[in-house]
């Protein structure tokens, strides 16, 4: 093995150097993810001459740890750190912020999915475990960039203006506030499972001064059609990365049924669905660094978590099982993302009528 790798490598060491990289880039995802999501990088940010001990002071930090902390993140090109003790942000320390809600989703939200892998691919073995908070604050973070701007161009194609939106699953809330707040004149309505979620989601739409337009209730999302007998119509209901979860964990008939009851009830509504095409195997998609970087991970957790991402051919004929028909097509700016792999869906029942 040694001789192997000195003679195809060009020597033990730069072997060594070369299988570590992984780790190299596990360490810096989950230093990265707490500089960001701790306070730590905005701090920084905002500072316009800090040193390293005025920093700690601030923060409540120790200064010799923060200082190492520094050390570290100069060596990876994140700060400078200066022999002053001035410290910086580089350019590309600078942009993270803006790729914050990725790191909340994958380290925050699913970074403990991958740690019992061995029980987790036995048969019969339990799902993965995560984060449903950091889940749901960095999709919805993430969503800013495409869910949000397709939901809003799929809406715009309804001929008649809504006046309520729907969110099932809504998480935090953060994509249905912020949907409501760039459309003044709709209501906003969102359902979660989680009691803790649901109440986050109140508080937040309460901090950004929506309380009159928005809420979020509680509901059994997998069996339960939403009860807004109380929301003036017309209606929208908004489901985004949901029914990939609804799939796995009641299966395909559920989800082609609370599709169907719910237009029964709600005739003359629409729905936006947000997914994701499931191409893992398709060689461009991989060969793309978007591909590698997002989609490779993304991918796999959705496989060892209770989700099920599905091709685009599947959903369509699942909405037409349910006895929708597919209006209007969107899918991300591909200046964030050229793959074009999420995609939204406008819904209308059979008899519904078409926009014209």
């Amino acid at each position: 093995m040694t001789e192997h790798l000195e003679t195809q490598n060009g020597g033990l060491e730069h072997g060594l150097a070369t299988a570590l990289q992984p780790i190299r880039q596990g360490v810096l995802a989950q230093v990265l993810f707490h500089f960001l999501t701790a306070g730590w990088h905005k701090a920084l940010a905002d500072s316009d001459e800090a040193t390293c001990d005025g920093m700690a002071d601030h923060l409540g930090l120790d200064t010799s740890r923060f200082r190492g902390l520094m050390t570290y993140l100069h060596n990876e090109g994140v700060v400078v750190l200066g022999d002053d003790d001035g410290v910086r942000l580089t350019r590309f320390g600078e942009d993270l912020a803006t790729f914050q809600p990725w790191y909340e989703l994958l380290v925050g939200g699913y970074g403990e999915s991958f740690r019992n892998l061995p029980e987790v691919l036995k048969l019969a073995g339990p799902y993965a475990t995560r984060d449903p908070s950091w889940v749901a604050t960095g999709s919805c973070g993430i969503s800013q960039f495409d869910a949000l701007p397709m939901t809003r161009a799929l809406l715009s194609q309804i001929p008649t203006a809504v006046n309520t939106v729907v969110d099932i699953g809504c998480g935090d809330g953060t994509y249905l506030v912020d949907l409501c707040a760039s459309v003044p004149e709709i209501q906003g309505v969102g359902f979660e499972l989680e009691p803790s979620i649901v109440a986050a989601g109140n508080a937040f739409v309460a901090y950004r001064g929506l309380a009159e337009r928005v809420v979020v209730r509680q509901a059994h999302l997998a069996t339960e059609v939403p009860d807004v007998d109380d929301c003036q119509g017309p209606l929208c209901f908004i489901t985004a990365f949901v029914l990939q979860e609804l799939l796995e964990q009641t299966g395909r008939p559920s989800v082609v049924e609370l599709i169907r009851t719910t237009f029964e009830r709600y005739p003359d509504a629409y729905w936006v669905v947000v997914e994701v095409d499931h191409r893992p195997l398709d060689a461009e998609v991989m060969s793309h660094p978007l591909g590698l970087a997002y989609y490779n991970p993304y991918y796999l957790l959705h496989v060892v978590t209770e989700q099920r991402l599905e091709s685009l051919a599947f959903w369509e004929e699942l909405f037409a099982e349910a006895g929708v028909k597919t209006l209007a097509i969107e899918r991300p700016d591909p200046k964030i993302d050229s793959l074009g792999l999420k995609v939204g869906f406008l819904l209308r029942a059979e008899s519904g009528g078409v926009p014209t």
